[in-house]
């Protein structure tokens, strides 16, 4: 088998990577808050409503957020996997798709699986 190019492989490792945090910031919202807030936030008296509200939005977003980039990493290692098979077909000249074509639409006649125009 053909091996997936570099840019697909680096582009799935970053976005599992982005998936994984994305996600564990979603399922644990009052940790990252807690650090954020201590890094970032002055130091004024903290209301426990208004945590709750961050924490639940955290939540809501992360996980939208972290099924947004698993969906880009699923499609970006399907286009990997298919790119040889997509760079074949490029190459081909107009005639070998032709016969491709005819090839294609024989067998489908034979196994008795109508296609439509």
């Amino acid at each position: 088998m053909r091996e997936i190019p570099i840019q697909y492989q680096i582009a799935c490792v970053v976005l599992t990577a982005l998936f994984i945090w994305s996600f564990s910031i979603a399922r644990e919202p009052r940790g990252w808050r807690r650090l954020f807030q201590s890094m970032f936030s002055k130091s004024e008296s903290f209301s426990v409503n208004k945590n709750k509200v961050i924490d639940e939005a955290l939540k809501r977003y992360g996980i939208i957020i972290a099924m947004v980039i698993l969906v880009a990493d699923v499609s970006c290692f399907v286009m990997g996997v298919t790119y040889p098979f997509r760079e074949k077909l490029r190459t081909l000249s107009p005639e070998q798709r032709d016969s491709m074509n005819e090839i294609n639409k024989f067998q489908n006649s034979k196994s008795g699986i109508s296609t439509l125009p």
